[in-house]
């Protein structure tokens, strides 16, 4: 029951360590619970739940009557990167659905993707709404209150019908009341609820495992667009990649990280105790290759988020992150 440890050495001295609770949830009767550190852990689920939050506007078919298609869906899942690509199915959206990026309720930041942030760096830009990673979220829910015809005024507020629409979602995957968890503010706004990393890998499983038709289109959609999603370098984008679609992945903010096996077999969630991100991937890539829930080639294809390397300002390699030890249970 002991959560992963992982380890920062700097010229064959420890430096810094992570710890990282997870829960891998097997689907089946009665389904068995792999577990590294106590699966009680609660955390908000953060971006993480994206791909439940736009599952209304998929139901409403909001997506084909705007002639939307795939990418603008795994854009509406996305932690995007910035990259002028990201920008410009987002702007498909905000045009199918004669929106604006002032309207958006999240705030500007710098794109993730460096090339990204340089180019605008270069052309003397300043990044606006558009930019923020959770653009192409909010240009979906805000397409899918205008095909509602509710206010697209305070859709991020927690009393506004988009947002009870959303929360009527959660507790149907839950089988409980979402009105009854502990409700905070995401970096863009939005309302986040803090959950056990159990139910997170719960929902997730099930998730990948429903043959529902809005469901499947989301799956589909995030995993045959896995660099949409977030970006050319991110762990979610190349876990996606390197399983060639048989995995699903969405990352969170503070360190949160939840999986799902596209053919329903399994689901995960994961948590960085201290929030930060560089631990996620020699903790998931070793979870995942110690159930066996990767492929000997998949885990090759994964290397350098097994042990990602420290670097200095020159771009010299001095030091390295991995897992200490083995860590797992099974219940």
């Amino acid at each position: 029951m002991e959560p992963i440890r992982v380890t920062v050495d700097r010229a064959g001295t420890r430096e810094s360590s992570h710890l990282v609770y997870g829960l891998v949830h097997e689907v089946g009767s009665p389904g068995r619970r792999h577990a590294f550190g106590d699966p009680r852990l609660t955390a908000f689920w953060r971006s993480s739940m994206k791909p439940l939050q736009i599952l209304p506007a998929v139901r409403d078919g909001v997506f084909g009557r705007l002639g939307l298609g795939a990418e603008a869906l795994a854009l509406a899942c996305a932690s995007h990167h910035g990259t002028p690509r990201h920008l410009e199915v987002v702007q498909s959206v905000i045009d199918a659905a004669g929106l604006t990026p002032e309207m958006f309720a999240c705030g500007p930041h710098r794109p993730f993707d460096d090339g990204a942030a340089r180019g605008m760096d270069r052309a003397g830009r300043l990044p606006g709404r558009i930019h923020n990673n959770c653009s192409g979220q909010h240009a979906a829910l805000l397409a899918l209150c205008v095909d509602r015809g509710w206010p697209v005024e305070g859709y991020h507020q927690p009393e506004h019908p988009l947002q009870r629409a959303i929360r009527r979602e959660l507790s149907a995957w839950l089988g409980e009341d979402g009105e009854r968890l502990p409700w905070g503010t995401d970096g863009c706004g939005l309302p986040t609820p803090a959950l056990a990393l159990r139910d997170m890998a719960r929902v997730f499983a099930d998730f990948g495992a429903s043959s529902e038709a809005a469901v499947r289109s989301v799956v589909t959609a995030m995993t045959a667009h896995p660099t949409l999603v977030s970006g050319p370098a991110a762990l979610s984008a190349n876990l996606m990649r390197a399983s060639s679609g048989r995995i699903l992945a969405k990352e969170g903010a503070e360190g949160v990280f939840c999986l799902a096996s596209a053919e329903g077999t399994w689901g995960a969630a994961f948590k960085v105790l201290d929030g930060a991100t560089r631990p996620l991937g020699p903790a998931v890539v070793h979870a995942l290759a110690t159930l066996s829930l990767l492929e000997p080639e998949e885990v090759g294809r994964l290397e350098s988020f097994a042990r990602p390397v420290v670097r200095n300002t020159c771009g010299n390699e001095v030091g390295v992150l991995s897992v200490e030890g083995e860590s797992c249970s099974s219940t």
